[in-house]
């Protein structure tokens, strides 16, 4: 049997594609703001920002949105202010940013000094507004699933047009804009990335292909649920000529424990069906290291790139650095 030549056998080598690398998994940490204190609160994110965490998020509600209603409720956008001046690394932002609840040009304005404020490191996260409670309570018009979709898609072109045109004038069903001054601009260029919340598909997803540089699945949104929002979000850009699409996909799965008691996963799952819509329930991490891996694995597979966690107070820092040391590594590319 005659040796194949050594030219032969490093064309063999070459034409065998090399093995790429892993996509590089973002995580967060999501802290509701209610139930809980400023102490807290930014404990838990100067330690988050010292494990690696690559982003930290508050909520944008008035008061609880689950629990007892009568209880303590930070303001979210105030709070996102201070916390992006005690930290350093972490992307910082509101998941997500109820637009019902202030006119865009002032959101803008908020948005642009916590830029300022955090030397770029905000992300506009917003949505079209859900708890009808925020909204009796305090007077603000909460109005059909349809018309508050409506608001978004002009909000989201009135904090654009800021963010990107001299003096911009615009008029809408909702908001208008005279000629409108904006100063300073924004650190982060040609602006901070926009990530739109929700699930709705017929009205909230394709505002991600139209005005944003990203998604957030919220709790609940299953991995088949993930992959068929991204199609519709594809076609939409194909269909308005949007290239490159946005691909930034981030999922909220609430975080509740890292054991290796058998069952314990399916157990609070099932239990948390007493409190929580059977969707979110399901999206609930309890489990063994090995099995929080795997499901966050059919995650990445259906094309999140960020997982957040949503933790419950008062925050448990220890099960906050359990995962950045048993779950994180494995999703992280390996150097070159």
């Amino acid at each position: 049997m005659r040796t194949p030549s050594l030219l032969v056998v490093l064309a063999l080598l070459l034409s065998v594609p090399a093995f790429a690398d892993p996509p590089r998994i973002r995580f967060g940490i999501q802290t509701p703001n209610q139930g809980t204190t400023w102490d807290d609160l930014v404990a838990t994110w100067k330690e988050a920002d010292a494990l690696g965490y690559d982003s930290a998020w508050v909520f944008d509600h008035f008061i609880p949105i689950f629990g007892d209603q009568e209880g303590p409720c930070l303001e979210g956008w105030t709070l996102l202010a201070a916390l992006a001046a005690e930290t350093n690394h972490l992307q910082v932002g509101a998941l997500v940013t109820g637009n019902t609840y202030r006119n865009p040009a002032l959101l803008a304005k908020m948005a642009t000094t916590v830029d300022q404020v955090s030397h770029g490191r905000l992300a506009l996260g917003i949505g079209a507004g859900w708890f009808e409670r925020d909204h009796t309570a305090y007077g603000f018009t909460f109005g059909t699933p349809h018309e508050r979709a409506r608001k978004l898609g002009e909000a989201l072109q009135v904090i654009t047009k800021l963010w990107s045109e001299d003096h911009p004038t615009f008029q809408g069903k909702y908001y208008r804009l005279d000629h409108a001054p904006f100063a300073p601009r924004n650190v982060q260029k040609p602006h901070p990335p926009i990530i739109v919340g929700g699930q709705g598909k017929d009205w909230i997803i394709p505002l991600v292909a139209r005005y944003a540089d990203g998604w957030n699945a919220v709790s609940g949104v299953t991995p088949d649920g993930i992959r068929e929002r991204r199609r519709i979000i594809e076609d939409e850009c194909k269909r308005i000529g949007r290239t490159p699409c946005p691909s930034y996909v981030s999922v909220l799965l609430p975080l509740v424990a890292i054991t290796n008691v058998p069952l314990a996963g399916p157990v609070v799952r099932f239990g948390a069906r007493a409190v929580v819509k059977k969707e979110v329930a399901q999206s609930i991490l309890a489990d063994s290291p090995d099995a929080i891996r795997d499901r966050i694995r059919t995650y990445v597979d259906a094309g999140a790139t960020e997982i957040i966690l949503s933790l419950r107070p008062p925050f448990d820092r220890e099960l906050m650095r359990r995962f950045a040391q048993e779950i994180m590594p494995s999703f992280k590319a390996p150097p070159r």
